[in-house]
């Protein structure tokens, strides 16, 4: 596989290829670690021909601080087939599943890129599948696979983003074989009529993206990878200026009579305001739950997921102005405990191809909290950088 992914990049850039690369560098105060200084960015490559198309996305991420913040990812490299209403696609790839601002349910293709920023719902690694999609008009139907589980590597107890108490190896443990393929199918519906809609439902069979943790010796945890069958539907109507959201989940565990089956719900809203002296703003509201079938049994997700009867509310602030700023404010509370999330980010381009930025992150959690908030209890974070686009 490795040896296929090579000569299949190196295709990619001896041939004639489109790209845009992004390079930044971000300095990153945190309350309770070693600041560090960060190097980031990302190559996207493209290639087509008459046969089919390559896409190829490099990016890599340097600390000076922290080892583990330290790597070189190929995290995508798909081959793209179109013909009449067809669209074929094989390779590593990313998918972006979900309608609301916050947290998607649906978004279950991916594993999260935790060494990079477990905070940001955009890092993610790519996995390797193959689909198909056929198009009717604006609807379409897409089957596809995932051909295997990968290892996740999760950031240990020396760096500001340990998740875990413990350390924990990458090397997973598997109800199956890892190798054992995920199925899925995603059916689109369009409406422009009547309502101004859109909504999709995903069945999903095979290895969930949820894993939760098992002691492998007295100072080690192993990920424990599990397979499910999942229902998942995902909508929005547009209706003038508001749009309204929501996003349902039913798991239905196999071969884990420990685990309770379980539904996730969430609901949102987003309203704009344009020309507010000068400004368009957008407001956000959204809710999540869980909704376990057995009280008896292990309610692992609540433990290892922060979204269980939890609000968010949001701003964005776009100022119109000649670098295209923007602003956004949000917080998450938790209903239940005694735990919130604020977060501010603010861009803004400064000639063509730079763009200042920077985020404040504060979290809020009681240490008697089962979740994983707690292990970040009271700190915080500030970012600083800059990125450049060629």
């Amino acid at each position: 596989m490795r040896y296929f992914l090579f000569i299949s990049l190196l295709s990619v850039i001896l041939c004639a290829f489109e790209q845009k690369t992004e390079l930044g560098v971000e300095g990153i105060a945190y309350n309770d670690y070693n600041n560090e200084l960060v190097a980031l960015g990302n190559t996207k490559l493209s290639f087509e021909n008459e046969y089919f198309k390559t896409d190829a996305a490099v990016e890599f991420l340097y600390s000076s601080e922290y080892k583990e913040r330290r790597y070189l990812l190929l995290n995508e490299l798909y081959f793209t087939k179109e013909f009449n209403d067809y669209r074929f696609v094989i390779g590593k790839e990313l998918k972006y599943w979900g309608e609301l601002e916050g947290y998607n349910i649906a978004d279950v293709y991916n594993q999260k890129n935790y060494l990079k920023d477990p905070f940001d719902k955009s890092a993610k690694l790519g996995s390797i599948g193959a689909n198909i999609t056929r198009y009717f008009n604006e609807n379409s139907l897409e089957v596809g696979v995932k051909f295997y589980e990968q290892d996740i590597k999760y950031p240990q107890n020396e760096t500001p983003y340990a998740p875990l108490a413990m350390n924990c190896t990458k090397k997973l443990q598997t109800s199956d074989a890892r190798y054992t393929p995920t199925l899925y199918l995603k059916a689109n519906l369009v409406t422009d009529e009547l309502l101004d809609s859109e909504t999709s439902l995903i069945i999903w069979h095979g290895y969930d993206t949820k894993r939760y943790f098992i002691p492998i010796s007295s100072t080690t945890l192993a990920q424990y990878v599990y397979r499910v069958d999942k229902a998942i539907l995902l909508s929005h109507i547009v209706l003038g200026d508001t749009i309204l959201k929501t996003e349902l989940a039913y798991t239905d565990i196999i071969k884990n009579k420990k685990m309770s089956d379980y539904t996730q719900l969430s609901f949102g809203a987003e309203h704009s305001l344009y020309d507010i002296v000068g400004t368009d703003i957008t407001l956000y509201g959204e809710y999540y739950r869980y909704l376990y079938v057995d009280d008896t049994k292990i309610q692992n997700v609540d433990i290892a997921e922060v979204y269980n009867n939890d609000i968010f509310l949001a701003l964005r602030l776009n100022f119109n102005d000649v670098g295209s700023s923007d602003m956004k404010l949000g917080v998450l509370q938790d209903l239940d405990k005694d735990e919130s999330v604020f977060k501010v980010d603010f861009r803004s381009r400064v000639r063509d191809d730079f763009v200042l930025h920077g985020e404040f992150l504060k979290i809020l959690s009681s240490t008697g909290n089962a979740t994983v908030l707690s292990r970040f209890a009271n700190t915080q974070r500030f970012i600083f950088g800059i990125d450049y686009t060629f």
